[in-house]
């Protein structure tokens, strides 16, 4: 361990810890000596070229013996490992072939695509699932409401299945069009989690599972109307219900209405 201001290029005396006997002991020592470094030279004191022990039980480090020139360290070459050289521009070779690494991504898709960094973060953590984010944007302007669905309902079907984005048969124009469907009221936002479900089974468009499933609003205020009146007439005795308090019988009018509303579907699609 050493340290340096920042800004200053040579770095200061250092040290060497020994005695960390798992991934946490590494962690927690390399802290504690940085922190005592600082706290060293803060003081107006000396950093002591030494070799120090962590102690588990008490957080700390502790020195062990001192290592205060170069000859102490015993340094030789290894005779069965041979020198050599990389070129600059294998370097770069190699850096060119990598793909686009978790921190960059998350900057790129805060700036291009206006994301919060919570939202960011989460797409990150999947390159399948990020990428599949930049097509959906391709087709759709709204980024934050793809990202509602993709972090929040998507998500917890992946989860849920034991799946990827890569192993569902979701397509992002389905998404797309799951989204559009529910802006232009062709379906609850309710609804529509159904929907997605249907989709990552079947494969089938939103569109489809929509008709094939009556899942479509009544956007037709004289057709529902026509709906509820029925509903009215053929069930006189649980109206009678409600109006003496029993406002649990709603449910069942509720239910009646829905399911004349597919029926009435349904007999349309056949007609057509």
């Amino acid at each position: 361990v050493s340290i340096r201001p920042a800004g200053q290029k040579e770095l200061g005396t250092k040290t060497e810890l020994k005695n960390m006997n798992s991934f946490r002991a590494v962690k927690v020592g390399l802290e504690y000596e940085i922190q005592r470094h600082k706290q060293v030279i803060d003081s107006g004191e000396c950093i002591v070229q030494e070799t120090r022990l962590w102690d588990e039980n008490k957080g700390m480090t502790f020195s062990m013996r001192s290592k205060e020139e170069a000859h102490d360290y015993r340094y030789f070459p290894e005779p069965d490992l041979v020198p050599f050289i990389v070129d600059d521009s294998k370097i770069e070779e190699i850096q060119k072939s990598l793909p686009e690494l978790p921190d960059v991504k998350l900057k790129r898709l805060i700036d291009q695509y206006k994301l919060t960094e919570y939202d960011a973060q989460i797409l990150i953590q999947d390159a399948d699932l990020a990428d599949f984010f930049e097509e959906c944007a391709k087709l759709y302007k709204e980024n934050k409401k793809i990202c509602n669905w993709i972090n929040g309902s998507l998500l917890q079907e992946l989860n849920a299945r034991k799946a990827t984005i890569k192993t569902v048969k979701l397509k992002p124009e389905d998404l797309v069009m799951l989204i559009k469907k529910i802006d232009e009221s062709v379906i609850s936002n309710l609804a529509a989690k159904d929907v997605l479900k249907f989709v990552m089974d079947s494969g089938k468009t939103p569109e489809e599972i929509i008709e094939e499933k009556g899942l479509a609003q009544v956007s037709d205020d004289g057709a529902l109307e026509k709906i509820l009146e029925e509903i009215i007439n053929e069930n006189e005795k649980v109206v009678n219900q409600i109006k003496e308090g029993k406002e649990s019988a709603v449910g069942f009018l509720v239910g009646q209405a829905m399911r004349k509303h597919k029926e009435k579907q349904i007999r349309k699609k056949s007609e057509n």
